[in-house]
């Protein structure tokens, strides 16, 4: 099991940390329900065991990993051939690299192809699919479990806090009442749509003055309800959570049910095909928190890190874990005693996997020799772009000079390391590829260029992570700023891309588009409650079937002091009949029958069949 190890300093920072009013800025900046209260537990102040990541279908037990890679490293390598002094002129490969310690020797490729072991996973959907509608998809990964555990620890934070910080007179959270996992997923539905429909602040939604205003909102649920909803969301019991100096402190407590959870179905209900990749993502947030990452490079500079093992060819999530801070040390099972972070990360989220012949692709953060190397010897073989100063490359490939368009290349036994000249230097690892040259035509009239096969297939397969990236454009996690929230809308959109991905590989003839997915998702998740969700294409649609309404007259017209029109739900049936009455909150105003079509229209979904 992965275990969690902090140094001193960090916690006393943490302890530090609690004294803060940081935990009350759960609600957006539009709004405060409550004023100034403090909160009773620390956001920012949380580590997890991520033994939840680990699937318990693995291959390989911990015991059996560990003496495959400590054997890896103790069988005597076989070494090509080394060059001699007398042969320099017909080869420049001259040098052979001894690095420190047990690390690898190097010389030339000589057209060496590695042994690639079998690929024995049945990749596909684990799960019957028969007869799903678009709901029953997202609800494969966030399950009624899940959604009782919301609406459990919703409830119970609300009572929490209710009973311990008296409110102001006129504060909303007198309006409190417990939720249920129906209004729950209007609430998640509702958040979906805050994407779809991009508004500049949370009131814009619930604006129906504004000739852009979205009925949709308004007739779920009132702006209160849903502020308040946010403001007490929860998925764990801050009681429960350890004092930050005790060894069972856990960073990610305020999260760890939701995570464990969705870690689990992420495995159970897809197995990913042949080629896989690790890499990170981030997720937006500016303000103080303990594991807060900067990258420059990121289009969310600011934010936490979400590490990611993701299929090559679709970007389906199969495994994931949240960056907790420089002080947190992992410890996956089998994992060789040299290995770094980095290593660490990765060996953590591909244990479900390994000695199953995948071949994984990750990133320069993430190739380092002694991964590759064991790894291998638990059939699982690895291609990464690689750092010019990653410790073990040997010196000849980092000082080879090349002009535009070459390669070099030295092999190791089945690690290859190549170095490859385009724009700048790129250097490579790998324990797949040889080091063939494929030639490609940047554009239809530029001449042809030469490049290494291996760096085209690991362009080709990096990208599942950027795949599932791209819900970045649909954010919900934006709309709070309590760093737990924002990730607990990014899994949750994630199990949404999963879901995606399932429906993809499992319906028959045209699929929909990511978006369109997503807009014809929302009304069962809205209209869960009624036997068939109603179309919302059309507005009446939406909102008739929601909230309050109350008949009136038809306003009179210039010619008519007592006007008429044509009952709406009549002139579907074919029958003519003029009324007085009328919905004036339904978008169309539409005419109604006193009795009983205004009941009808307002209550039946499909109301020309009534």
């Amino acid at each position: 099991m992965a275990k969690r190890v902090y140094s001193t300093g960090k916690t006393d920072r943490v302890c530090m940390m609690n004294s803060s009013s940081e935990e009350f800025s759960d609600y957006d900046s539009e709004y405060e329900p409550f004023g100034s209260e403090t909160d009773f537990s620390t956001d920012e102040s949380e580590i997890g065991d991520s033994s939840s990541f680990v699937s318990a279908e693995v291959s390989c037990s911990g015991s059996d990993i560990a003496d495959r890679a400590e054997a890896s490293f103790s069988e005597s390598v076989n070494l090509p051939e080394v060059p001699t002094e007398e042969n320099t002129a017909e080869d420049e490969v001259t040098i052979v690299d001894a690095v420190v310690g047990s690390e690898p020797m190097w010389g030339p490729p000589n057209n060496y192809s590695p042994e690639i072991p079998l690929f024995t996973a049945v990749p596909g959907v684990k799960v019957n699919t028969n007869n799903f509608e678009l709901v029953d998809f997202f609800h494969v990964f966030v399950t009624e479990d899940i959604l009782q555990n919301m609406v459990f620890y919703t409830n119970l934070y609300a009572e929490q806090f209710l009973a311990r910080c008296p409110l102001p007179e006129y504060s909303q959270g007198h309006a409190w009442h417990p939720t249920n996992t129906h209004e729950i997923k209007r609430f998640l539905a509702l958040t979906i749509a805050m994407d779809l429909h991009e508004g500049h602040t949370l009131a814009s939604y619930w604006d129906t003055t504004s000739i852009i205003s979205i009925p949709l909102f308004s007739a779920i649920m009132p702006i209160n309800r849903y502020q308040i909803l946010l403001r007490f969301l929860h998925f764990n019991d801050n009681a429960t959570a350890a004092p930050p100096n005790e060894p069972s402190y856990d960073r990610l407590h305020k999260l760890r049910p939701l995570i464990e959870s969705l870690c689990k179905r992420f495995a159970e209900v897809y197995t990913p095909t042949q080629n896989i990749c690790v890499n990170e993502s981030p997720v937006f947030f500016k303000e103080r928190l303990m594991f807060r990452q900067n990258n420059p490079k990121k289009r969310s500079c600011y934010g936490m890190k979400f590490y990611k093992l993701c299929e090559s060819k679709t970007g389906y999530t199969g495994n994931f874990m949240i960056y907790e801070g420089t002080d947190s040390f992992l410890d996956p099972p089998g994992c060789p005693l040299d290995f770094t972070f980095s290593d660490k990360i990765v060996w953590e989220l591909l244990t479900p996997l390994l000695g199953r012949g995948y071949h994984l692709y990750v990133d320069d953060f993430y190739t380092s020799i002694p991964l590759f190397r064991a790894l291998h010897s638990l059939d699982t073989p690895a291609c990464g772009r690689v750092s010019h100063n990653r410790k073990g490359l040997p010196r000849a490939l980092i000082n080879k000079i090349l002009r535009h368009g070459e390669t070099y290349a030295l092999r190791s036994n089945d690690l290859l390391a190549i170095k490859y000249c385009d724009t700048k230097n790129e250097y490579i690892l790998t324990t797949i590829h040889d080091e063939s040259v494929i030639v490609e035509h940047k554009t239809t009239n530029g001449p042809p260029k030469s490049k290494p096969l291996c760096s085209k297939e690991y362009s080709r397969h990096i990208d599942g992570v950027n795949k599932t990236d791209q819900i970045q454009y649909y954010n919900a996690a934006r709309k709070t700023k309590a760093w737990y929230k924002k990730a607990a809308f990014y899994m949750i959109q994630m199990a949404l891309n999963n879901s995606y991905v399932v429906y993809k590989a499992t319906v028959p003839g045209p699929k929909l588009s990511f978006y369109n997915y997503q807009v014809q998702l929302l009304p069962s998740l809205l209209f869960g409650d009624v036997e068939e969700a109603p179309d919302m294409s059309d507005n009446d649609n939406v909102v008739r079937m929601v909230g309050k309404h109350f008949i009136d007259n038809i306003p009179p017209t210039l010619n008519k002091k007592y006007a008429q029109r044509a009952c709406k739900v009549c002139r579907k049936k074919g029958i003519r009949r003029d009324v007085r009455y009328y919905c004036p909150k339904c978008p169309s105003k539409p005419a109604l029958c006193f009795q009983p079509c205004f009941e009808i229209y307002h209550t039946v979904v499909h109301y020309e069949k009534a």
